[in-house]
């Protein structure tokens, strides 16, 4: 049972682990072709990567960094007139693979919600999902100094001109994707029709601040096991007090001890610590910007939708309401506010919830 619930909890970053595994280096040493094969034991393993390079780098990268790369994924079709793409922003330690390309391939970290039929129809939508600039699974990263929210969105958006993509249907993010879907409002509201911003707002919390802050006291105090116990923290403040009540309620043998220790092990064997340094900092500088952004020029007001869950301490309500007041002048939001035993990350546990509010939203 022990192994049941770390499986249903952190099966996301076991499947990012594989992934950056599959990819290794033999997808990195040739970006050219975009598809890459290879056998994990008898079973042949398919990841369609693609890589984009640019040489149109965020402005403070341009003398020590002369070109970016971005490894991206897509699903479904663009139609002709190109206006049936979404971007898909992955959080704190995703990457790309946001989904399995089919029975073969390794489970992504929001499998339930990208799909034939899924809230994010690939029957109905082109869908893009880029390892963030500044990542450890295939972009360009870690990089020096850290990258800002706005240096992620840049490169992001120099993807979107690569694909011949005018406006995306809807950029969607949560946690820290979510303030990437905010930076794309207020940085190019022309180039996006939607928002939907899932569990995050215009600041960290007090708290999530003094959270990332000792996480990067830890790890830069502990070189050898500092990332292992920087993101025991991190789990803490991730799901609900109620979360863990409801294991220990339905196991007995459930303790939280091994629960975290399980987890840590196996995000730290396969993520950059430089990486997760850079993205510690990013989430902990962000704050919403709407003084000279073109959204108040737009020429049309971009709608925009915003969750948040009363059991995250990383971005609570009051912040939501703070993000609704600073925006509704210049968009046509739609706000809810959720209860979710799985706290900050219910936009990627609670499937029940959030796939209603993902089709309510984009239908």
């Amino acid at each position: 049972m022990l192994l049941y619930f770390v499986c249903l909890f952190m099966g996301v970053f076991s499947a990012i682990i594989r992934y950056r595994a599959l990819i290794g280096e033999a997808c990195l040493d040739d970006r050219k072709e975009g598809r890459y094969r290879r056998p994990e034991g008898d079973l042949l393993m398919i990841c369609d990567v693609a890589f984009f390079t640019t040489n149109k780098v965020p402005l403070r990268y341009s003398n020590h960094i002369p070109e970016i790369t971005l490894a991206y994924e897509t699903y479904g079709e663009l139609n002709p007139a190109k206006d049936n793409a979404l971007l898909v922003i992955h959080g704190f330690s995703s990457g790309s693979h946001v989904a399995a390309h089919n029975t073969a391939d390794v489970t992504g970290w929001w499998e339930w919600a990208v799909g034939p039929g899924k809230p994010l129809d690939t029957n109905r939508y082109f869908i893009v999902c880029a390892n963030n600039f500044g990542g450890c699974f295939g972009s360009t990263g870690p990089v020096f100094p850290p990258p800002a929210i706005a240096d992620i969105v840049f490169c992001q958006q120099q993807l979107q001109a690569e694909l011949g993509i005018d406006r995306w249907y809807a950029v969607i993010g949560g946690s820290l994707g979510g303030m990437a879907v905010l930076e794309w409002l207020v940085s190019y509201p022309e180039k996006i029709q939607r928002a939907v911003c899932l569990n995050a707002g215009a600041k960290l919390s007090f708290i999530g601040q003094g959270l990332l802050d000792i996480q990067e006291e830890i790890i830069r105090a502990m070189p050898d096991n500092g990332l292992k116990l920087a993101r025991r923290l991190a789990n803490l403040s991730y799901v609900g007090e109620e979360f863990f009540t409801y294991q220990q309620s339905t196991n007995p043998d459930w303790q939280l001890g091994c629960f975290l220790k399980a987890e840590e092990d196996m995000f730290a064997s396969g993520f950059n610590c430089d990486s997760y340094l850079g993205f510690l900092q990013a989430m902990r500088r962000y704050e919403l910007k709407l003084r000279n952004s073109p959204l108040a020029a737009c020429s049309f007001k971009p709608s925009v939708f915003l969750a948040g869950c009363v059991e995250d301490i990383l971005f609570p309500v009051g912040i939501i309401e703070e993000t609704n007041l600073q925006l509704g002048p210049f968009a046509a939001i739609n706000k809810i506010i959720v209860n979710s035993k799985y706290g900050h990350d219910a936009f990627l546990m609670d499937e029940l919830l959030y796939s209603r509010i993902l089709r309510s939203f984009l239908s």
